[in-house]
């Protein structure tokens, strides 16, 4: 008889998977991430059919995770500007308190394992952020840009802007700030 699973060991699972995986590569042998959870060799296998479910399993939780934490207290009755920096505070927060899992989720999301459903899952997890950048762009708060380059824009100042807070916790306030101005002003349609 099989013995019951336990939630404790699979999310020691999953963390272990994220520090092993974001410091060696998705590449690091499973036996490094039982090690790590400081679990039997042959554990990982009671919870996940191999290493290819638990990549895909650590994305949609990270994903899951993200989304969560950038919609945390958002307004949908807010002014656009006032969501936009809302999602933007929330996302280098996030970003700041958790850079294994935010370069983890890189790492996965150009590896060729990710399944299709598992992409499709997370971006929905996203919906109401797709809703405020397309309603910021077909209301001319941003300039008539692609989608893709405005989600591309976020990530690139945010994540500029989440390494500067980390190198100077001291200053993370003005880099914040600063960087929500940058992003918003780059895109902006009003002169």
């Amino acid at each position: 008889m099989a013995r019951p699973r336990s939630e404790d060991k699979r999310n020691a699972l999953l963390a272990a998977a994220t520090q092993v995986f974001a410091n060696k590569g998705l590449s690091a042998p499973t036996s490094a991430i039982t090690c790590a959870a400081g679990l039997a060799e042959g554990t990982l296998f009671v919870y996940f059919k191999g290493k290819d479910e638990l990549i895909n399993t650590l994305y949609e939780d990270i994903k899951q995770e993200l989304a969560g934490a950038m919609l945390a207290g958002y307004s949908k009755d807010a002014p656009i500007k006032a969501r936009m920096h809302h999602v933007w505070n929330n996302y280098v927060e996030w970003g700041v308190q958790n850079p294994d899992r935010l370069a983890l989720s890189h790492k996965i999301k150009v590896w060729e394992g990710l399944k299709p459903e598992v992409q499709e899952a997370t971006m929905a997890r996203f919906a109401e952020l797709h809703s405020l950048i397309c309603t910021a762009i077909s209301e001319k708060f941003f300039q008539d840009l692609p989608y893709e380059f405005v989600i591309a824009m976020l990530s690139a100042q945010a994540e500029t802007t989440m390494q500067f807070m980390r190198q100077d916790p001291s200053n993370s306030k003005v880099y914040k700030e600063k960087g929500f101005e940058v992003f918003w002003n780059g895109l902006s349609s009003k002169s």
